[in-house]
């Protein structure tokens, strides 16, 4: 549905463009309709990054829902079906926290990049509006008081040029190591992240404990003819712990490289536009 109403915002942003076009004459000499599509980009995006961010709550909520409803059934069955517990933590557990990490983590990246785009468009703004700000005195006038209103709001010095008209993006960026409460609070995220790898470490856990005070049972009930075939109970017992343990490292190693991108540092940029 949200890739819907992309194609949708990005349709309308093509005929808004279009039909400047055409009342110009073919061109865009006026800066208006210039800023007029750009700040049309800029709501799409921003209704993008938005719906990343409801998809990734909602990930995260319903992952956690369905999660503890599995594992309040598998303690139900503690003691009475050894293969129900064991293959529940042992698999099913680690096999959906995986898979509503990487869903959180899609939602994620893509928040990310609509993110970094943003960065591009409040670049744009500020060299269109440049000429105004020089012409208005707008960067003087804001220096000679941005200091005492940071201070006043009991926030960190950004080293922004914070008269630009679009800086939202850029300034979370750049407030990111100032403040745990001011820009992108990373730690919400890390706490996000690291919820799902240790539920997959404490199911395994849990399942190996279970296995150490149950050391009789019976995976999968097949016929005795069959039975007798198969390996025994704790050579099967060691397979399900070792495939249990490599899903969970390949995960994490996965998950982990996603998610350093994502936290990856950016460095403040300052325009310098000179006459030529």
């Amino acid at each position: 549905m949200s890739r819907v109403l992309q194609i949708i915002d990005t349709f309308k942003i093509a005929v808004a463009i279009l039909y400047l076009v055409i009342k110009h004459g073919g061109h865009m000499d006026d800066p208006k309709n210039y800023l007029f599509a750009l700040v049309e980009e800029y709501k799409s995006l921003r209704d993008e990054s938005k719906q990343a961010s409801i998809n990734m709550f909602a990930a995260f909520q319903w992952g956690a829902a369905v999660l503890g409803v599995i594992i309040a059934a598998a303690f139900t069955q503690w003691g009475k079906q050894d293969a129900v517990v064991l293959l529940t933590f042992y698999l099913i557990v680690p096999i959906l926290s995986a898979m509503t990490l990487f869903l959180w983590l899609g939602e994620a990246t893509r928040f990310r990049r609509v993110g970094d785009y943003i960065c591009l468009l409040e670049q744009k703004a500020g060299i269109i509006l440049n000429d105004f700000k020089q012409h208005n005195n707008v960067e003087n006038i804001w220096s000679a008081n941005v200091t005492k209103i940071e201070d006043s709001l009991k926030m960190p010095h950004s080293e922004l040029d914070l008269s630009d008209p679009l800086v939202w993006e850029q300034w979370l960026r750049d407030m990111k190591d100032k403040s745990p409460t001011t820009g992108h609070i990373e730690w919400i995220y890390k706490i996000r992240f690291g919820f799902f790898i240790l539920l997959m470490v404490v199911s395994f856990m849990i399942a190996t404990y279970y296995a150490s005070i149950h050391p009789r049972f019976l995976l999968i009930p097949v016929r005795k003819a069959v039975k007798d075939l198969m390996p025994d109970t704790n050579t099967k017992l060691i397979i399900l712990l070792v495939m249990s343990l490599i899903f969970i490292l390949v995960v994490f190693v996965i998950a982990y490289r996603f998610a350093k991108k994502l936290t990856s540092d950016t460095e403040t940029f300052r325009r310098n536009i000179e006459a030529k």
